[in-house]
């Protein structure tokens, strides 16, 4: 029987071997569709208003002017939604590492409830809105107490938002902290956190204001946006929604830059502590 088995095996490698020298030989290059010049390349065949197509082409990220085959996009179409998409799934996936978080001057206190398994997070979202018993106890241990503003920084659905954008956003929203006299605790890294994780952090350290920084999700236009969500006393109870938080989103190369976010969320808490709350009630307490 194991002699049978070992026939078999060779057998099979053999078979896998021979149909990859096969496919060698059809394999063929195919040039980057992802260039800038290849996607601002107009489509449509005969255009009435060539030039037209062309300033359209050029003034958006979207889709435009591609053109067809009969029913069915072009392949050039095709292949950079699949490079996009690609793109997409290697952001989500993508874990940020030690030595990124360090320089970010950042804690990393450990994983959310979820485990740091990418399909139970993606799954089960309230998970990754709960620290597990472990961060729980590293947050305690070595967090500053009562904060008038603390940092979470997770990547969330998007690695490389955090990797390319949170340093800019972090320093500076922290210079415009320091410069208006507002005190700040220790910064930290969760992995695979939600944003419902800052009602987790607000009750453990009793923090007046919580501000999560976070991967959003990937997209084929944007796949590494990054989000700011912050908010006023965030606490398990009274429960902390939504309705209670304030969010600047898209934050990247392609989308709002991140000095100008930090400036606008900087603004925010300072309104946050005059006016003693956030999200809806803020905007309701600023009109009188």
């Amino acid at each position: 029987m194991a002699a049978y088995e070992l026939y078999k095996g060779k057998q099979n490698l053999a078979d896998v071997q021979a149909k990859r020298a096969t496919a060698a030989k059809c394999a063929f290059d195919v040039e980057d569709v992802t260039t800038q010049e290849k996607r601002h390349t107009v489509g449509v065949e005969h255009p009435v208003d060539a030039a037209g197509c062309d300033a359209l082409i050029h003034a958006t990220d979207q889709r435009v002017c591609v053109g067809r085959n009969g029913p069915r996009p072009k392949l050039l179409t095709y292949f950079q939604m699949r490079a996009d998409h690609g793109a997409t799934q290697d952001s989500l996936k993508e874990i940020v590492p030690d030595e990124v978080i360090t320089k970010l001057g950042l804690l990393h206190v450990g994983e959310t409830a979820a485990n740091g398994s990418l399909e139970t997070y993606l799954r089960l979202p309230p998970l990754g809105r709960k620290l597990s018993d472990e961060a729980k106890a590293v947050v305690l241990q070595k967090c500053v107490k009562n904060p008038t503003v603390q940092f979470v920084v997770s990547n969330g659905l998007s690695g490389f938002a955090i990797e390319r954008y949170a340093g800019d956003v972090l320093k500076s929203m922290l210079d415009g902290l320091k410069a208006a006299g507002i005190t700040v605790g220790t910064p930290v890294y969760v992995n695979r956190a939600r944003v419902g994780i800052m009602n987790d952090f607000g009750t453990l350290l009793n923090a007046d204001v919580v501000v999560v920084l976070i991967g959003e999700r990937p997209g084929l236009i944007i796949s590494d946006a990054l989000s700011i969500y912050m908010g006023y006393k965030p606490r398990w109870e009274p429960l902390t929604t939504d309705a209670n938080r304030d969010n600047i989103c898209m934050i990247s190369k392609k989308g709002k830059n991140p000095i100008e976010a930090a400036a606008e969320a900087v603004g925010l808490i300072k309104d946050y502590l005059k006016y003693k709350t956030s999200g809806v009630e803020l905007a309701t307490a600023k009109r009188g």
